[in-house]
């Protein structure tokens, strides 16, 4: 099974740090909400990886064609994410919303947003296809061996994102009021720059 770990630290590695929209805002919750609620909203975006694992395993080269010929996949995506962006820059505008570091919001709500957020980037699912693919060849599709790589990427990906969200709520302090806002607006313009790069590669 080492052989197994070592395809699956570099990945989960890579799915982490990987810049998309999932990353910006485990660390701007993190950092505007606590550490609880940010895991809780990480969380919620494995939970949506989980399903885009089982649909890789059983679907593979088959979905991966036709999600490519679809458009409207991609547009959709696209497009969700565009609406989360517009959300934060719209949030970043609120005055006083941030007087108190942690107000009393659900945090199923938190773990729902990550779900979203992450099984409405048809990105994510492509990562997953191609990761089965590339990886199933190596271990030649033995089921146990691909489950266990599957658990050890999610794995090290929360393991490292344990991290970001410590290191990230340690700089809460220097980030109240009018630089939090910042942050937010930064992360609403990066996040409908996502959206916008996931709808216009349907073109490309």
């Amino acid at each position: 099974m080492l052989e197994v770990i070592l395809y699956a630290l570099p990945l989960g590695l890579t799915l982490s740090f990987a810049a998309g929209p999932v990353f910006f805002v485990v660390i701007e919750t993190s950092i505007s909400q606590g550490k609880s609620k940010a895991l809780t909203l990480d969380l919620g975006a494995v939970l949506a990886d989980i399903i885009f694992i089982l649909i890789a395993f059983y679907g593979s080269q088959s979905l991966i064609s036709t999600l490519k010929e679809n458009i409207y996949v991609g547009l959709g995506s696209g497009l969700a994410v565009i609406i989360f962006g517009v959300y934060y820059v719209f949030k970043s505008r609120r005055t006083g919303q941030f007087l108190e570091i942690n107000p009393p919001t659900k945090k199923r709500l938190y773990f729902v947003k990550g779900f979203l957020l992450n099984f409405l980037n048809i990105g994510v699912l492509f990562y997953w296809l191609a990761t089965t693919v590339a990886i199933g060849s190596l271990l030649d599709h033995d089921r146990d061996k691909m489950l266990f790589f599957y658990a050890a990427v999610l794995f090290f990906y929360l393991f490292i994102d344990l991290f970001k969200i410590y290191f990230a709520n340690r700089f809460k302090e220097r980030l109240k009021g009018r630089k939090i806002q910042i942050v937010e607006k930064i992360i609403g313009f990066v996040l409908i720059a996502f959206g916008i790069f996931i709808a216009a590669r349907n073109f490309l």
